[in-house]
């Protein structure tokens, strides 16, 4: 990929991790709520006009009880807006409350520090101002509702809680300091001009930056895709795809595909082409291996819609060639970059990997020196397959040279090498009635295509390609596969991933699942060698035939991604400044009132 787009898509990558905070569940964040509450109305008790324990008992389950009907009003003043669910009334409450709790601490610590002799009441009333303008700002980016209609919405909650703080602990309590008011009305104008200014902040690339915002929670939360394919698809462009497939033909078996798209799985589940490589393996009727190309993000596809068309192409196919014979597979490594593959006729399949180090996307320029190399040595096809088995970072210069360099190796090694007829066995998890397979199908951090092992037989050795339906591998799990059919006698080619993007959208810092973050390796290292078994035992003469596709689809391009990353940043950059101004008037507002 291109350093511009690399720098885009980790930017988006970076700021995934304050999707995370809020809390886990709808309880908690009534837990929160109820909390902050009881510390306020503590504070307000005991501390700031002493009242007695009796007093306590009597205002606070009222004041619980009111403030539980108000989240029942909120929810119902905001119906009609895109992201409007109770849960999500409730984290509100939680974050407001807890900032009106804090607001109170920090008037009543300073007080205590500069002893101003201020009137009590007016730590509340911050709290409250600072509460009204954090829910307007959470319900206009967030769920979609108009300034006009979120103002009147976000006083009323926090208002009948301090119109009731008032009536239980308060005398007189529009005689306070007229000061804290005006504090009051510049941090709501804050909160209003924020509102403003982000949602434009976008412009004039895409109109509202709520709205992508919007479409993005609803498909995670929600698993509901169409409004952010809608807005994905609008800005995306044509381009003609290639996918290259290499059909093996066992004497009385079904017919086992690799295949190798120009396409990349993405961008999240459940967006378009996220879960693509399970899409190929259905249409090839679960007998396939969906392999990761040298592609990027650019060209995900942005929409369902363009998944069908792109899979509907796949029946309009150009014959290649045909052949019986295959090449010993070889390795070559240097450094930790590692080179394997193996010739079939006139074609060649090599496939790279960098694990246990690992590394982001192979750039495009890798696979186009090769494919140059690959027919000056006399080859036709070649097939340039990312094992994708290890995380990494974004891979360096030098790297990409010895990745070129080992490619050239190999390619001339396998075109001076012999061939020969070879035998093919094939097992995937859908074709094996076994309950270790059975007890892993739902595993968060596995795509529907599950596992697969393709075994080779050349000369009397048995030589595996091992696939797994997933966003990458940890680290050193690959060595542990390895280590393991390796002392069953059996050869590796590579262990690859699909870089399935159905398992994304996760709770965590990565905001996805890799193979064995939730998984155990045992039990990944055992799937493999229960496959491994049954596809020797199967091995049948075979032979192969490779086709080609064109197809015309929507890719989602660089400079949509570009313009996120964008917007994102300059929205982070303005959040800070506004943050840092409420800050200051906060402050001054402790101070002055």
């Amino acid at each position: 990929m291109s350093d511009f787009e690399s720098d885009s898509v980790s930017s988006l990558h970076k700021r995934w991790l304050f999707t995370n905070i809020n809390p886990s569940s709808e309880k908690f964040s009534y837990l929160i709520s109820i909390l902050s509450l009881v510390t306020n109305v503590a504070l307000i008790n005991f501390v700031i006009t002493p009242h007695t324990v009796t007093d306590f008992l009597v205002s606070f389950p009222i004041i619980a009880a009111v403030f539980s009907v108000t989240l029942i009003f909120d929810y119902l003043s905001l119906k009609g807006t895109p992201l409007n669910r109770f849960s999500k009334v409730l984290h509100v409450s939680a974050f407001a409350n807890l900032l009106w709790t804090l607001t109170v601490i920090g008037g009543y610590i300073s007080e205590f520090i500069i002893n101003t002799n201020s009137l009590n009441i007016n730590f509340v009333l911050q709290g409250m101002f600072m509460a009204i303008g954090l829910r307007i700002g959470i319900f206009v980016s967030v769920f979609g509702a108009s300034l006009k209609r979120t103002i009147p919405i976000s006083f009323i909650q926090p208002l009948i809680i301090f119109i009731l703080f008032s009536f239980f602990y308060f005398n007189h309590i529009f005689y306070t300091n007229f000061t804290v008011y005006i504090f009051g009305s510049i941090i709501l104008f804050i909160g209003v001009m924020w509102t403003i200014i982000v949602d434009r902040i976008g412009r004039p690339n895409f109109t509202s930056a709520f709205k992508i915002l919007q479409a993005f929670l609803i498909a995670w939360t929600e698993n509901k895709s169409d409004e952010m394919e809608k807005i994905a698809e609008a800005k995306a462009s044509p381009k003609v795809v290639n996918t290259l497939i290499m059909r093996f033909k066992p004497e009385n078996q079904k017919d086992i595909s690799l295949v190798l798209p120009e396409l990349h799985p993405g961008p999240f589940n459940p967006i378009g082409g996220s879960n693509l490589p399970f899409d190929i393996f259905k249409f090839y009727s679960n007998s396939a291996m969906v392999m990761h190309s040298i592609s990027d993000h650019s060209l995900n596809i942005p929409s369902k819609r363009e998944v069908e068309k792109y899979l509907k192409s796949l029946n309009q196919i150009n014959h290649l060639e045909s052949g019986s014979t295959c090449s010993i597979p070889i390795v070559v490594t240097k450094n930790d970059c590692n080179c394997s593959g193996f010739a079939m006729g006139k074609n060649v399949i090599i496939l790279f990997s960098k694990s246990p180090s690992g590394m982001e996307d192979i750039p495009l320029e890798v696979k186009t020196e090769l494919e140059t190399y690959a027919q000056q040595v006399g080859f036709e096809q070649i097939l340039i397959i990312d094992a994708h088995n290890s995380l990494g970072t974004k891979i360096e210069e030098n790297d990409i040279k010895t990745l070129v360099s080992i490619g050239k190796e190999t390619l001339v090694k396998l075109k001076e090498s012999p061939q020969y007829e070879f035998k093919i066995g094939y097992k995937n998890s859908y074709q094996i009635n076994d309950q270790t397979i059975k007890e892993l199908k739902k595993m968060p951090d596995l795509g529907r295509g599950q596992f697969g092992v393709l075994a080779i037989s050349i000369k009397n050795e048995i030589y595996l390609l091992c696939w797994i339906d997933s966003n990458n591998m940890k680290n050193g799990i690959r060595e542990k596969i390895a280590m393991t059919l390796t002392d069953q006698g059996f050869r590796i080619i590579e262990i690859c991933t699909s870089d399935t993007h159905s398992t994304s959208g996760k709770r965590n810092t990565k905001g996805y699942y890799t193979l064995g973050d939730v998984t155990p390796e045992d039990k990944i290292i055992n799937v493999f060698n229960i496959l491994a078994t049954h596809a020797k035992t199967n091995l049948e003469q075979s032979t192969f035939e490779i086709y080609k596709t064109e197809s015309k689809v929507m890719v989602m391009g660089t400079d949509q991604f570009d313009d996120y990353s964008i917007a994102l940043e300059k929205s982070f950059l303005v959040t800070k400044i506004f943050l840092a101004i409420t800050f200051v008037v906060y402050v001054l507002m402790l101070l002055l009132t």
